[in-house]
This record gives C-alpha cells, structure tokens and sequence, in this order.
C-alpha cells in the first residue's frame, strides 16, 4: 500500500459516500485507504507501543467515523486525514490509561506492592477523553488551527517536553522563553476551548 496519504479532494470522494450511505464498499474502500496509514503515523510518533494498540487504535477512529460519519465536519475546514489522527492518537491514549487502571486494580486485589512513580509518569493524572462521535468536541477540534491542531495531537499522547512543542511548531530557532509562551498560550486556548465544549483537556 502507498505510504502517501490520499490528496484531499479522494478522501473527501469516499468520505462523502460513506455520509451518503447505500453503498455497500464504502466502509471497506474507507478503511483500506486509511487504516495502513494511520497504523504507520501511530507507529512513528508512539515507537514503543506493540503493534496490538496501534492497529486497535487505528481501528477505532476509523470506525467512530465509520459507523457515525456526521462526526466528521468537512465544511469546519479541518483534513480528513488530520482528523483522523488525531482521534487516533486520542484512542491511543485512552486505551493506555484503560491498560494502566486494569493493570493496577490487578495488582491491587493481588497485594502486590507497587514500585515508586519516578516522578516521570503522569498515570495517575490521566482522565479518558471526552469520546470523538461527542459533536460538540468534534465541532472544536474541526475548527482548530494548523498550530492548535499540532499542540493538541502531542497533549493527546501525554507529551509534555518543551523541545518536542518547539520542534513540531518550527520554533526551534526561537529562545526558550519565548517557546514556553508561545506554546503555553496554545494550550490554554485549545483548553478553554474544550472545557467550554464540555470536553477533557
């Protein structure tokens, strides 16, 4: 399969049969051009995780899109293919903190004795987010910005460091202080914007 996503005018052809409903490919067709992809954009921002998580996750974007396709705004100006990885990156991550609480409710009723956080681990503070086939969420995350959009695909996948913001925003050439503001100021306009729509940030 090509590693080239499909230009924007093909994926909006086969969103837009899956919107009209009545053709019995379309969902095959769908994930056939998308679901390759979205496995490989996982699998480059995520390294560590196993293949299992990355096809599930994939799978269920896909499928929100799939199975509800008004989830999906394409006249709020936002790439199909944008869309989609960010709701794949978000099933990602809520499949890792589902992971997480089961593996410790496990070891709970075991008695088995949890090690220390290391002080790097940010588990214990991570909320499901709100679901992608929730309109109003969708309707916010259609009309983000290229930057909004960045900044918020590496919130969904717990990225916290400074530099990874700066490299994906292109301000690496900027002082620090300066990267810290300007990302700073995006987050907390993409959280109002999600608190105000009743989502998680």
């Amino acid at each position: 399969m090509s590693n080239t996503w499909p230009a924007p005018a093909d994926a909006a052809a086969i969103f837009q049969r899956l919107l009209a409903g009545g053709d019995p490919v379309a969902k095959s067709d769908f994930a056939v051009a998308f679901l390759d992809l979205l496995v490989a954009f996982l699998r480059a921002t995520h390294p560590h995780e196993d293949d299992h998580a990355l096809f599930t996750a994939a799978e269920d974007a896909l499928l929100s899109v799939m199975n509800k396709p008004s989830v999906f705004d394409p006249t709020r100006g936002t790439d199909l293919a944008a869309f989609l990885r960010m709701a794949a990156s978000a099933d990602l991550k809520n499949l890792r903190d589902k992971e997480w609480r089961r593996r410790k409710h496990h070891e709970h009723r075991d008695c088995v004795e949890l090690p220390d956080d290391d002080g790097n681990s940010s588990a214990e503070d991570a909320t499901e987010l709100a679901s992608f086939d929730d309109p109003a969420l969708a309707e916010v995350i259609a009309a983000f910005t290229e930057a909004e959009r960045i900044v918020f695909e590496l919130m969904r996948t717990g990225e916290r460091r400074t530099e990874v913001f700066a490299a994906a925003l292109g301000l690496g050439n900027e002082p620090l202080e300066s990267q810290e503001r300007h990302i700073k100021r995006l987050k907390d306009r993409i959280k109002q914007r999600l608190k105000r729509a009743g989502g998680k940030a």
